[in-house]
């Protein structure tokens, strides 16, 4: 049936594909865990743990889940220790005689240390139930996944569990007891006209034992409440919150929010032949499926990296909506200068009418988007309900060059720079080859183990500033030093090196003179000349404020000009500038790219005063 009537099928557990192979199942198989309902059980505090350990096991009463070998072991070891330890049994199933060999076993064994109910339990009473266990025991023969065990997990209960199947996806943690299970067995179902269907591994009392006996010390320990954050994070890979995007991304490879929570694909895996069926059936990233479902960002009349940070901000919060699946960047200059109309283009000059998309021009492309894809308006623009233009500045309204001094010294520029850090590392790839450029000018120029970087800015640039005011070249310098003193490296060490990002040429001339070999780069840079700034610095303080003398405006001015040279040249800055501890700048998209891109990063402002 599987090999004939179904396009693929999802397992809950690795452990499933070996079983399902054997059988001879041919179908592509995907590794999927089953979402639970944990997120609320995370977000619960807990209550101290009592004196007493109480084990608890909530599973069906079946031969298969090995509940009269869990009873057995306890009874021997804490049956007349009501003290120390209680059992706790429960479930809404029982088939066949199982529920009754508990109850004789306990009636015979006198112990007053054990609890058994059978009966249906609300989710609430069930949790609460759980929540009240030290530690959690399943001496199951077989186990396609074991929900109890999760969900003790999400309560950072310790566990003790057979070592079969679904188990072996949670043993190896701290807290986690696995009991070997070497005894074959048929694996009978009573309920399904006591047919055998292959074979199960039971545990023995012994080895039983000796888990429960672990888990009872490491419960008394002070690594029961060190680790229980570890165990807790566990549960946290089985929550629909977390696995909602992986089943999306099953079904289109394209969604964004999908990053697989386990570096060694074993929880989730969705092999190549999967994709080759899903992409057959429903279309490359399921454009069969009608519903709008991605965004797209276009490019506006602004600098480079204003164009990168809206399209960073959309990303950055888009990946947070379960509707929005994917946020894609549109930087192509036909479009861009089809939008403009009339108006004259004042700060873009990044690309040439032709380029195409110049994205996949400097990184490589998004989502398992290809390309030809991404330059493909009709692909591009597929499953999307409109297109954005600029910055969603509802949401991170400070992260605009005009507010960006606030936002540097919000209390919160920390957190939004590690929250955009990790969407930065995620989803922004270099094509290999810049990538590569921009590595072996590190490994030549950026070998000292202290590095400070400077972007000096043209003093155009004041109407970004705050009162209008924009730090020279001689403040920078200034500053170099005293991040040397209060570090405590001397000047004349071989620890320390200076980076130079600006447009100006005559800062290159000053930090030369001034620090010699130990500033480093890049050379084959369009900068202001010295007659250029000549032109600007006979210009009245009226004039000398108002924007349209900054270097890409020059050259925004003439369309022959327009380069893809020249944002390749502000995007290895800002890399160059995110490989160094110190970061001095004033308020600009560049700074604002670069404090994400490394958020360790010391940033310090430099001021005109």
């Amino acid at each position: 049936m599987l090999n004939t009537h179904f396009d693929l099928i999802i397992a809950s557990s690795p452990e499933m594909i070996p079983v399902a192979r054997a059988s001879q199942v041919e179908t592509p198989i995907a590794t999927l865990p089953i979402p639970l309902d944990l997120d609320g059980m995370l977000a619960e505090g807990l209550s101290p743990r009592e004196e007493k350990v109480r084990f608890g096991s909530v599973a069906a009463f079946h031969p298969r889940k090995g509940v009269q070998t869990l009873l057995d072991a306890f009874l021997r070891l804490y049956g007349n220790r009501p003290d120390e330890a209680e059992l706790v049994l429960h479930s809404n199933l029982a088939f066949g005689e199982a529920f009754r060999d508990v109850q004789r076993l306990i009636e015979k064994s006198g112990a007053t240390n054990v609890v058994v109910s059978h009966g249906s339990l609300s989710s609430q009473q069930k949790n609460e139930l759980i929540k009240s266990f030290d530690v959690f025991a399943n001496c199951s023969r077989g186990e396609g996944y074991s929900i109890g065990a999760r969900e003790a997990l999400a309560y950072g209960k310790s566990l003790v569990l057979s070592n079969v199947g679904g188990h072996r996806d949670l043993l190896g943690h701290p807290g986690v007891f696995a009991i070997a299970a070497d005894v074959a067995l048929p694996a009978r179902y009573p309920e399904i006209d006591n047919g055998v269907f292959g074979q199960q591994r039971a545990v023995r009392v012994q080895p039983t034992m000796a888990a429960l006996e672990q888990a009872f010390a490491f419960v008394r320990s002070p690594d029961y409440e060190k680790t229980l954050h570890i165990r807790r994070g566990i549960a946290q890979d089985f929550t629909f919150s977390r696995l909602s995007a992986a089943f999306a991304a099953l079904i289109d490879p394209g969604t964004g929010r999908f990053r697989p929570s386990r570096e060694d694909g074993r929880l989730l895996a969705i092999p190549a032949d999967v994709r080759s069926v899903v992409e057959s059936r429903l279309g490359r990233h399921a454009s069969a499926i009608p519903h709008a479902r991605r965004r797209v960002v276009a490019a506006h009349d602004g600098g480079f990296f204003s164009i990168f940070n809206a399209f960073m901000n959309h990303l950055a919060w888009d990946i947070r909506e379960d509707r929005c699946h994917s946020t894609l960047p549109d930087w192509d200059v036909d479009r861009l200068i089809e939008r403009q109309g009339d108006t004259r283009v004042m700060s873009f000059c990044y690309g040439q009418p032709g380029d195409g998309n110049l994205w996949t021009r400097l990184f490589q492309p998004l989502y398992g988007f290809t390309a030809a894809e991404m330059n493909d308006e009709a692909a591009l623009y597929l499953h999307t309900d409109g297109v954005s233009i600029g910055g969603d500045y509802a949401r991170e309204p400070l992260m605009t060059y005009v507010h960006a001094y606030k936002l540097y010294h919000s209390r919160g520029f920390e957190g939004w720079r590690r929250q955009y850090h990790r969407v930065f590392q995620d989803h922004v790839r270099l094509r290999p080859e810049l990538q590569a450029e921009i590595d072996g000018f590190a490994e030549r120029h950026l070998r000292h183990p202290f590095l400070i970087a400077a972007h000096v800015r043209h003093p155009s640039h004041t109407v970004e500033q705050p009162n209008a005011e924009i730090a020279h070249t001689d403040s920078y310098i200034r500053r170099i030093y005293a991040v040397l003193e209060e570090r405590g490296i001397a000047r004349d060490s071989e620890d320390w090196g200076v980076f130079l990002a600006t447009d100006q040429e005559r800062v290159v001339a000053m930090f030369r003179a001034e620090f010699g070999d130990r500033v480093a780069y890049f050379d084959d840079v369009r900068r202001t000349r010295a007659a250029e700034d000549a032109v600007f610095e006979a210009l009245s303080a009226e004039e000398k404020n108002k924007e349209g003398h900054q270097l890409q405006h020059l050259v925004a001015a003439s369309r022959d000009q327009w380069s893809l040279a020249m944002a390749w040249e502000v995007v290895r800055d800002a890399y160059c500038m995110a490989r160094c501890n110190v970061l001095l700048h004033v308020v600009s998209n560049v700074s604002t790219a670069v404090a994400y891109m490394n958020p360790d990063m010391d940033m310090i402002f430099c001021s005109a005063a």
